[in-house]
Order: C-alpha cells, then structure tokens, then sequence
C-alpha cells in the first residue's frame, strides 16, 4: 500500500517539474527580443555591366611657327593660352644687316625699305601651347618659335587590351569620366593599326571637336559590356557568401518577422546593385542589408518598412 502511495507522489512531482520546464521555455521564447535590420525591396532594373579603360586627352593637329630669317625678336606680343589666325602676324625679326644699314640710309634715303623688321606670320588657327621666345631673342632660320594646337583636333586616345576587340569597334557608344566627375558621351570614331609590345593593348580614338579639355588629362572611358533591360535586382549589401565565394544567398523576410535564408545565383553587377537569379525570390519582397551578417536562418528579426 505504502509503495503504491509513493508511486503516485513521485508521479504529481514529475508533473509538476514537467509543467514548470514548459513555463519556463514558453517565457524565454516569449522574452527573446527581435533583431533590429535594415531591408530593401527586390525590384526590377534595366542593369548595364561596363567595361572601363584608361585614357589621355591629346590635340591631333599641332603646327609649329618657325623663323625665316636670323635675327633678333624686335616684337612679339602673344602668351601661352592666347589666340592666333591663320596668316596673322606673330612676330617681327630684325637682322644684322638691318642694323648696318641703318647708317647707310643716312646716306642713301633709298636704302630705307630694307631696314624694316621681317614680319612672321603664323600658318595656323588655333591656341598657344608653347612659346620659345621673348622679345631681343636671337634666333636662327628655321628655329621653331612657337607651337600651336587646333582645339576643334581635341581626342581621347583609349588603351584597350586586344582580348577586347570583338566589344570595342569604331561608332561604339562611350562615356568619358573626368576626374572632377564630370561625364562628356562621345563615340569611338578611330583606332591605330598597331598594338603595343608590351601590353598587347590597341589605341582606339574619340573626337571631341567641341569640348574644351586640356592636353594629357588622364581620363577613364567605359562602355557597356552586357545589358539587361528587365533584371531582377537587389542593393549589393544585401548578398552574402561563404569564404570561398562559391555559394551566395539573402536574408528574405516573411511574414514580416523572420529572416530565411535563399540561396541566389549572382549574375551583372553595378556600383550599388547586382542582378540575381532565383527560383524563390520575386519583385518587392523585401531582403536583409544591413544587420543580417551571419545571422541564423529563420531568425525573428525587426524592421521599419
């Protein structure tokens, strides 16, 4: 009897002690606070992956302004960066001769239109970019005196590696991205029939008659490599991978409380968002970005939409 009644008091405690495990586990659950992330929509994009080269402003058509006499410089009144026209006068030369004579008219009154300074004429229009004289300055016949370039000749010269060939092709659409930010479109409109040794790149060319850039400006050109019109995209912080970069996922939120993890196959990628391709995710459902790093799957987590 006595072990009958102790069977049924052991039996009450370990319903109880059950019960209270139960509580105690309920409350924790209860108690466990959600985890606070940031989210963004999957939308849909027209995405474009570039290819992008080095490059350097160059004039194309420079002339140079020479002597065609000895003497000395009696005028000269131009600076780098001004202006000058074809046939304009750039420059006034006496000589040697000119100053010897200069006795003799006193004599000979018909001398006299011999000892007026030689007049140098530039031969073409355009902006001075290099002055090698001053005035009194003693210069030979056919010294070059100056250098002129025609901003309407202003390219960019493009590096592009020969693997590239087949993307890269005169009338190809491009964009000029200045170091100031700034970005001038143009289009290819030549290239050089020889590669470098060395890098194995090819030199393709975009005219720029009408923008006003100075010469040896290193600039990067891009132009598009692929294009996807419709991609379903999300923000580039909201992909996450493993160390060996082999496997990708996202943070998907459902039931606008738990984070679950969906595996996605990475595809064109720009600056701030990657195209994605699977088979669970659609446009608008909302995917971790900030706050999900390893974080569980079926996490309960928080959000403001």
């Amino acid at each position: 009897m006595k072990i009958h009644y102790l069977k049924h008091i052991v039996i009450i405690v370990l319903v109880i002690n059950l019960t209270s495990c139960k509580k105690n586990v309920v409350t924790v659950l209860e108690n466990k606070a959600p985890i606070k992330v940031n989210v963004a929509k999957v939308e849909q994009n027209d995405i474009k992956e570039y290819l992008i080269f080095n490059g350097v402003s160059q004039y194309q058509r420079k002339e140079n302004i020479r002597a065609n006499v000895t003497g000395f410089i009696s005028w000269m009144d131009y600076k780098i960066g001004d202006n000058i026209r074809n046939g304009q006068i750039f420059a006034s030369v006496r000589t040697k001769e000119q100053d010897a004579l200069k006795e003799a008219v006193k004599i000979d009154s018909s001398l006299s239109k011999f000892v007026n300074a030689i007049t140098i004429r530039s031969n073409a229009t355009g902006v001075f970019t290099v002055l090698n004289i001053t005035g009194n300055d003693y210069v030979a016949e056919g010294d070059v005196l100056a250098t002129v370039v025609q901003p309407k000749s202003l390219v960019v010269q493009v590096n592009v590696p020969y693997e590239y060939e087949d993307y890269i092709s005169i009338g190809t659409n491009c964009e000029i991205l200045l170091q100031n930010e700034a970005i001038i479109s143009g289009k290819i409109s030549g290239k050089l029939p020889t590669i470098d040794p060395v890098a194995q790149s090819q030199v393709y060319l975009i005219a720029l008659p009408n923008e006003n850039l100075p010469e040896n400006l290193n600039v990067q050109v891009r132009t598009i490599y692929k294009e996807d019109v419709i991609a379903m995209t999300i923000p580039k912080n909201a992909l996450q991978t493993n160390e060996l970069l082999s496997d990708f996922w996202v943070l998907k939120i459902v039931n606008d409380s738990i984070a679950i993890k969906q595996k996605v196959v990475p595809l064109l990628k720009n600056d701030s968002i990657i195209q994605i391709k699977s088979e669970v995710l659609k446009v608008n459902d909302f995917v971790i970005t900030k706050g999900g790093y390893q974080m569980q799957d079926s996490t309960i987590v928080s959000f403001k939409k």
